[in-house]
């Protein structure tokens, strides 16, 4: 994977306040379906439903770890989104280091999004807070507390 994609990919959601396409530049997610949606300032992951993705065939649930995923790519583009500008356009890659996912109720078999926000960004480590969600966002499926490195050692 390299750098390059995902900043050309951040580069035309600022360009397109109503963006909505997939995230195949890296091929896990591409493998799971989830797309970049922007709404206004908002940026989600979006997580589109398939079959393949249940982990609990009765009743139907997703895998969690479809789940974490998701909260972990959130996170992923959110650094990207508020470290990629004009005066930085390309963002080094930011590493995940620790991943801590509190699952709060089972997701349905349906779409799922993710929004994070961008708690602390230091020299070497982000600290991001991520929401997963289905049909309502005041009612979350999962959130997670992630760090990142982003500047190497």
């Amino acid at each position: 994977m390299t750098n390059v994609p995902l900043a050309s990919l951040i580069t035309a959601v600022r360009a397109d306040p109503a963006f909505e396409g997939p995230l195949d530049c890296v091929p896990y997610a591409e493998f799971l379906n989830l797309w970049v949606r922007r709404s206004g300032d908002e940026l989600l992951a979006w997580l589109r439903y398939d079959g393949m993705l249940i982990g609990s065939p009765a009743p139907p649930r997703l895998h969690g770890g479809v789940v974490a995923a998701t909260l972990e790519f959130a996170g992923l583009l959110q650094l990207l989104w508020e470290g990629c500008n004009a005066e930085a356009p390309v963002l080094q890659l930011a590493k995940p280091v620790d991943l801590t996912v509190e699952y709060l109720r089972g997701g349905r078999p349906q779409d799922v999004f993710a929004h994070a926000n961008v708690v602390r960004q230091g020299r070497r480590i982000a600290n991001v807070r991520a929401i997963a969600w289905q049909s309502d966002q005041s009612a979350p499926i999962a959130a997670a507390s992630l760090h990142f490195l982003v500047a190497p050692s």
